[in-house]
């Protein structure tokens, strides 16, 4: 009875250990995070948190575009067109200048990089400095130990791999454009004007310099501290072209003066640096005004975001100093005015 137990018991751990193997096996070949290998397979693409790790590792490029959803519409071959240079885009919706931070970060610890665009929305420059959600460590660090999180990953042997295997075959020669695009959504001003949600009451505006120690901080720790370490890179810093809508909702919110004061701030802890140029394209109200080129108040189309690489490597709209900053958002200012004449007595509705 004993011998019989202790051979049942070595079948079953032989069987387990057998298992585990096929499951490491078949997700290191796969790979669907492209942890190990850029894939010759067609990548999902649905979760930056978990994708963007494997692209900044494992991709060949020169040049990166960081973000939030502001730049997944983006097309890097327009700006290896525009720049010379062979790009990949990093963006993480929601997030703040952290996160932005962090994956510049560890881009450098991979590549060499002749250019880095940088979209930096005001609302991610008041984000908290070590905010680290949609983080996640083992896919970002070099320690073999902890892939065991990665390779025995139940969602990604059951969901992600059976779902991967069904690209086979799928083109991959425009996955650097097309990947995190939306594609279910109507760009139309209709689509702004429900995203807004009709009318508001304005609420008292908060100080300008409310917050203005977060800007500062994320600024000098997150931006500040790759552009000092790496002068051969050109950093290119844009603020994103959100729609008139949007800039409606944080006048009637009470908010918009704080982020007009955190987009001076960048200038004042940036200009100075040879290696950085700064474009605001958020003040270029032919394009915030023009709402069937947005899906909601905050997200432009694609062509949009051709036109600002066109127009970043033409020199438009870019600031040489804090005064021209503060000069372009009088423009937003401005056509707020304007817009909500226009929306509040109901032509928008």
């Amino acid at each position: 009875m004993l011998h019989t137990a202790r051979r049942w018991a070595l079948f079953t751990l032989a069987a387990c250990v057998l298992l585990m193997a096929a499951c490491v096996l078949t997700v290191y070949t796969v790979d669907p995070f492209e942890q190990y290998r850029e894939s010759p397979i067609l990548p999902l693409y649905d979760q930056e948190s978990y994708n963007n790790p494997g692209i900044a590792k494992n991709y060949d490029y020169n040049a990166v575009i960081l973000g939030t959803s502001m730049v997944e519409m983006s097309n890097p071959s327009v700006i290896d067109e525009c720049f010379g240079v062979s790009s990949v885009k990093l963006p993480m919706r929601g997030s703040h200048t952290a996160q932005m931070g962090w994956q510049l970060e560890h881009v450098y610890r991979s590549h060499e990089l002749d250019l880095a665009i940088l979209a930096v929305d005001a609302y991610s420059l008041m984000g908290p400095p070590d905010d680290m959600e949609e983080i996640y460590d083992y896919l970002w660090n070099d320690d073999p130990l902890d892939d065991v999180n990665y390779l025995l990953n139940r969602d990604v042997l059951l969901v992600k791999v059976p779902r991967m295997l069904k690209n086979i075959g799928r083109p991959t020669d425009t996955k650097r454009d097309d990947m995190y695009k939306w594609t279910d959504v109507t760009f139309a001003a209709r689509s702004v004007y429900d995203s807004i949600g009709g009318p508001k009451e304005q609420v008292e505006m908060q100080r300008a310099d409310s917050r203005i120690e977060r800007s500062t901080e994320n600024i000098e720790r997150h931006l500040k501290t790759h552009i000092a370490a790496h002068p051969e890179t050109t950093f290119k810093i844009y603020m994103p072209p959100y729609s008139v809508g949007y800039w409606y909702l944080m006048t009637r919110g009470g908010l918009s003066e704080q982020q007009f004061r955190s987009r001076a701030r960048v200038c004042e802890l940036l200009l100075e640096y040879p290696n950085v140029e700064i474009y605001d394209y958020s003040s270029r109200v032919e394009w915030i005004t023009d709402l069937d080129e947005y899906f909601d108040y905050s997200h432009h189309s694609s062509g949009v975001s051709d036109n600002i690489m066109r127009a970043m490597a033409a020199g438009e709209n870019r600031v040489y100093t804090v005064e021209d900053m503060w000069a372009g958002s009088e423009r937003i200012r401005q056509a707020v005015v304007s817009f909500a004449q226009m929306y509040e007595s109901g032509a928008g509705s």
